[in-house]
């Protein structure tokens, strides 16, 4: 029979303590790589969220690009009224220093001092003038309230640009 020393019998001890710490690692090595509820799920979790960021964040710059270019139309909208309110101020204000008139003579004690006529504006001008005000008030209370909801921000252009115009 052969003889066992006691250094076989620690090498056999330590294998075996190798051989039970290999399977302990290899269930834990399984587990983590389990799909449901290891690291595995929490990889693929994390690879989703990056994906949907992403994509919001394309999602944002592109709206953003369409705010930039309607706030840039609303702009230009602006500044052509703006020089329209401009114009007619200017057409009315030759327009009264044309018409007043000329300077009369000293009333006599028979006739009774008048009062010159008041300013007018030219025919059309004094509705136009109103309805420009007015016009630039309902735009400015629109733009109020959008700015207020940031409702404009998510809709399509074409249905805002029909909500403002109507």
């Amino acid at each position: 029979m052969p003889e066992f020393q006691i250094t076989d019998l620690a090498l056999f001890l330590v294998s075996l303590a190798a051989c039970i710490y290999c399977v302990q690692l290899s269930r834990r090595l399984k587990s983590l790589q389990d799909t449901r509820d290891g690291l595995g799920a929490t990889i693929m979790a994390m690879t989703k969220s990056v994906s949907a960021v992403s994509s919001a964040t394309q999602d944002t710059r592109n709206q953003a690009g369409e705010l930039a270019a309607r706030l840039s139309k609303l702009m230009k909208e602006a500044d052509e009224t703006c020089e329209r309110l401009e114009a007619l101020i200017e057409r009315a204000d030759g327009a009264s220093t044309r018409r007043r008139p000329a300077a009369r003579p000293a009333a006599t004690y028979e006739e009774p001092a008048r009062d010159p006529e008041p300013a007018r504006l030219p025919t059309g001008a004094e509705g136009g003038l109103d309805q420009l005000i007015d016009e630039m008030r309902a735009r400015q209370e629109r733009l109020k309230k959008a700015a207020r909801n940031g409702d404009f921000l998510f809709e399509d252009e074409e249905t805002w640009v029909t909500q403002n115009h109507n």
